[in-house]
């Protein structure tokens, strides 16, 4: 497999993960959803670890020649602390909003707002922590260094 075919492999699995765990974000937005159902903090966790899951297959069938027996290392935590701290937080403070309903907010069923913010953010921190992993491993599995090309995208 061709390092391209492997990159698209990646990013079609993330495609899959994401529409698998949030769906229609629109459709749930329209039907003005007051809770955040299983849209937890944890959920970009439980992504990410389904997606490792994913590139330690394709690591297994497709890791160069001189690795093929060696485990496949992720500096993902590394880089997702660096790169996403901010955007974290940013997700928790949406988190409280979400789940606080003010009476105001209760009279006139308008809490969904916060939760539709919520749930975007929440997207948004697995997309970029799915794409960090993506790049960590194409660093692996090719060879090549991430430099300035992982930013391109």
């Amino acid at each position: 497999m061709t390092n391209e075919e492997i990159k698209k492999l990646c990013e079609n699995k993330e495609r899959e993960l994401l529409d698998k765990y949030f769906g229609n974000l629109v459709q749930e937005a329209v039907d003005c959803t007051e809770t955040i159902g299983q849209y937890t903090k944890d959920l970009p966790l439980t992504i990410g670890t389904e997606y490792q899951t994913f590139l330690e297959g394709v690591w297994k069938n497709h890791a160069p020649e001189e690795l093929k027996n060696t485990p496949m290392v992720l500096e993902e935590t590394k880089l997702r602390e660096l790169m996403t701290e901010g955007e974290f937080e940013r997700v928790d403070v949406a988190y409280k909003d979400a789940l606080e309903q003010t009476l105001w907010e209760r009279i006139t069923k308008t809490n969904h707002e916060d939760v539709t913010y919520y749930k975007g953010l929440l997207k948004d921190y697995t997309r970029n922590l799915l794409w960090l992993m993506r790049m960590d491993f194409l660093e692996e599995i090719t060879n090549e260094h991430i430099k300035n090309k992982a930013f391109e995208e």
